[in-house]
């Protein structure tokens, strides 16, 4: 592939190509859980999957369904494949969503609903949840998050760590199962912490749809900043280009959908099928963001040496040909997820701010309280929910800005790294000090009250 005459329109003209060849399944998703959430409420219903108010944490003031995670992965499942059936232009030469992704959905799907039916032990969620993090291991999904961490300490995956007789252990292996076990655990933990937000009507998919617009520009500015080589046949076996846009697409479609039947005042819930399920798919396209490769004609050239200087303001960077195309693009990847975990902000701030606040008070992590941000919002503006819930939308409209500017400027400036990487972590330490102020050192408990028309809740875990 020859990088002359890939200018701004040629780039610019690709990344919205590809979006408007994703754009089927964003309609199939939308329209495909709009029909199935109807259907997965009465069936609830007949069969007894319901939340029932108790006035002192359920406090809505009627029987409300769940199984709204159902109707939430029919919507994203139609979406995948109808992008898989119905790909044309750029997006029928990329990868499709990999059957990895969609063995983890479908894994995280029916733990959730087996928790929803059968009140599934604790050991056994998180067994399920571990399976859907192997499914993403398999095609090394997020993998190399661990690489571009690692590398500034160890040196790049083909050092040799060390060397026992005949045996040579190279760096890859340790990042290898490094980034593995990363893997697992921000599928455990973005699971979960998606389940512990889902506390008002509205909340978390329409939390998520915003995240997703979010994730979407970004995955689009990957595009016009490293644009695929729709040349390289084997190379383009690695590309999650197509696949992530498709991802954003069918889970933003899906939440849509949802919100039509779960904006207050709600007549289904998620239950843990559709929060375990969200919070699994988030993590998967911001941990998508690691995988890079394969790129050609990168908008700017970026290495670890130190840039030449020119007598005049410019700079001149050393010519393409002196070094990899991906030179230095490890720990940029690296912190693509960390803009990623940016938008997912709220969920993780939230499960943050309950494990400081539960150890603190020396209880164990599942004991429920009324501190969680939701609670605290909606206290804030007089027990309203939907003012609780938009407030909490305009929030995480925030992340998902700070996410893109940092991300932006990671893609289109060649400059070195430590500034984003510290923007990233001092908003995140300066939003826990905040949000730390006026909650106590132990958890609020929940005490019983007459249920108001308003004080319509969701339906995740430990509040």
């Amino acid at each position: 592939m020859t990088c002359e005459g890939v200018d701004h329109a040629v780039r610019m003209q690709g990344a919205l190509t590809l979006l408007v060849d994703s754009a089927p399944a964003l309609v199939a998703s939308f329209l495909a859980t709009v029909a199935a959430v109807p259907v997965a409420r009465a069936i609830a219903h007949r069969t007894g999957v319901v939340d029932k108010p108790d006035a002192v944490r359920k406090l809505h003031g009627r029987t409300v369904a769940y199984l709204g995670g159902v109707g939430v992965f029919v919507g994203v499942f139609a979406g995948i494949i109808v992008s898989a059936l119905f790909a044309g232009g750029d997006l029928a030469s990329l990868p499709p969503v990999p059957f990895s992704v969609v063995l983890g959905l479908i894994a995280i799907t029916f733990t959730g609903l087996a928790d929803d039916i059968w009140k599934f032990d604790a050991r056994l969620k998180v067994a399920g949840q571990l399976v859907a993090a192997a499914a993403l291991a398999i095609d090394e999904i997020g993998v190399n998050v661990a690489t571009g961490l690692m590398t500034p300490v160890m040196g790049g995956p083909q050092d040799v760590l060390f060397t026992l007789g005949g045996f040579t252990v190279l760096n890859a292996t340790v990042f290898y199962w490094a980034g593995t076990a990363l893997v697992a655990a921000f599928v455990l933990g973005g699971s979960n912490a998606a389940n512990l937000l889902d506390g008002l009507d509205g909340l978390l998919s329409g939390i998520t749809a915003v995240m997703c617009i979010g994730l979407l520009a970004l995955s689009l500015a990957i595009v016009y900043a490293l644009p695929p080589d729709l040349s390289d046949i084997g190379g383009l076996a690695r590309s999650m280009a197509g696949a992530r846009v498709v991802l954003c697409l069918s889970l933003f479609g899906a939440c849509c959908g949802f919100l039509v039947f779960n904006f207050n005042p709600a007549s289904i819930f998620l239950g843990d099928a559709g929060s375990l399920l969200i919070g699994y798919l988030s993590v998967t396209i911001i941990m998508s963001f690691a995988n890079l490769q394969p790129f050609e004609c990168p908008a700017v050239l970026r290495n670890g040496a130190e840039p030449v200087h020119t007598l005049g303001t410019g700079v001149i960077l050393p010519p393409v040909e002196q070094l990899p195309t991906n030179a230095g693009y490890e720990g940029c990847a690296t912190l693509l997820v960390m803009c990623g975990l940016a938008m997912f902000g709220l969920p993780i701030l939230d499960t943050t701010l309950a494990i400081i606040r539960r150890k603190r008070a020396g209880v164990p992590f599942s004991t429920p309280d009324a501190n969680h941000l939701h609670h605290r919002v909606k206290r804030a503006v007089d027990g309203s929910v939907r003012k609780a819930v938009l407030s909490l939308y305009g929030m995480e409209l925030g992340l998902v800005l700070l996410g893109c500017a940092v991300g932006t400027f990671l893609l289109f400036q060649p400059g070195r790294m430590l500034w984003p990487f510290l923007v990233l972590v001092g908003a995140f330490l300066l939003l826990v000090a905040v949000s730390m102020r006026g909650t106590g050192a132990a958890p609020t408990s929940v005490r019983s009250r007459r249920p108001s028309a308003d004080a319509v809740r969701g339906d995740g875990a430990a509040r």
